[in-house]
């Protein structure tokens, strides 16, 4: 049986004018989200996670902000052509996200109940009472105690952690199709950076919920996510199901971003090891892969012209000139050259 597809983002570019000039912030970026799916979009800061996930929600300020191109298809409507209105009734209510700091993202004048039920007023005609209710329910859904006094209470009378539950209680207030988490655990400690996630995990078990993880560490995804998109300067690098990633990533951004990953296993004196250099600069990117001034892979062609996809699975690709026909062969002869020689 096919999987239902939510979400289509198709050739999405979208760039920023500043008085430096354009920052070309996302090129021709494509992914796609199936019903139930948790996919995390992954890679530096400055890599367009957030850019491109923003612009579903039709977030994208224009001005400066321009989307030059893409179609964002939610089911089977391209939500780019939705106006102001129209992607108001979605927002929050069939698509909705988690922002990365909940402290900026709550009002700090209104108590946490009295937001939670302006986004279901806002969607459905539930009575003052009921919505009182169903606000109480969803405060025990994300785990937060005594919900029945601590609906009163304001944002600051909650710890970073309690907050992130009721930013996560506002998404999930009407049960939508589509979960956004956008750094859903920063400045958040180890601990409580593990349960938001398993409580992230229970609310796709409990509802089907598809969801969208971003995130800049690739550590935090691996019991989460389905699949994997990593992004670099823009681009996607590579797509893939969790266990490939993370056991035969094909791209040497990738490899390099999970040997950054502090390991248990490291002893005291071993160092942590990182990426060289510094990711390309997105007001004059240089022709060629966007990542060839950091690999230890890079050819010549690198430089010159930028690698097409190359697809090796079912949504699996990897954007690499290493993965070319003739450069793949001419890999293989060396490694049995090597071995010739051992």
């Amino acid at each position: 049986m096919n999987k239902e597809k939510l979400l289509d983002v198709r050739n999405l570019t979208i760039s920023f004018h500043t008085y430096a000039g354009e920052v070309a912030a996302i090129r021709n970026v494509d992914f796609h989200l199936y019903k139930g799916e948790v996919i995390a979009i992954v890679g530096e800061s400055g890599s367009g996670k957030s850019v491109s996930t923003q612009a579903i929600l039709g977030l994208t300020p224009i001005p400066p902000g321009e989307i030059k191109s893409g179609e964002i298809y939610f089911k089977c409507e391209d939500l780019l052509k939705y106006d102001e209105r129209a992607m108001s009734k979605i927002c929050g209510s069939r698509i909705s996200m988690i922002f990365q700091d909940p402290m900026t993202s709550l009002n700090p004048t209104m108590t946490v109940g009295t937001q939670i039920r302006e986004v279901l007023h806002q969607h459905t005609n539930l009575s003052r009472r009921a919505s009182k209710e169903r606000a109480i329910e969803l405060m025990k859904l994300v785990g937060i105690p005594d919900p029945e006094t601590r609906i009163h209470q304001y944002p600051h009378q909650f710890s970073g952690g309690m907050r992130q539950r009721v930013m996560i209680a506002i998404a999930m207030a009407n049960r939508p199709e589509i979960l956004i988490a956008d750094e859903p655990t920063t400045a958040l400690d180890v601990t409580i950076q593990s349960q938001i996630f398993r409580l992230i995990k229970e609310l796709r078990t409990q509802f089907g919920t598809a969801i969208i993880l971003i995130t800049h560490d690739l550590g935090v995804v691996a019991g989460t996510a389905d699949r994997v998109v990593v992004m670099y300067a823009g681009k996607v690098m590579e797509e893939g199901a969790t266990d490939q990633i993370y056991y035969n990533p094909r791209h040497p951004y990738t490899a390099g971003l999970l040997k950054s990953v502090p390991s248990l296993a490291n002893h005291e004196d071993q160092k942590l090891r990182t990426i060289d250099g510094v990711p390309p600069f997105l007001l004059n990117i240089p022709p060629g892969c966007p990542f060839v001034d950091r690999c230890d892979y890079a050819l010549r062609i690198c430089k010159e012209q930028e690698p097409p996809y190359y697809y090796y699975g079912a949504n699996s690709r990897v954007f690499c000139w290493l993965y070319h026909e003739q450069v793949a062969e001419q890999l293989q002869r060396f490694k049995e050259i090597e071995v010739g020689m051992q």
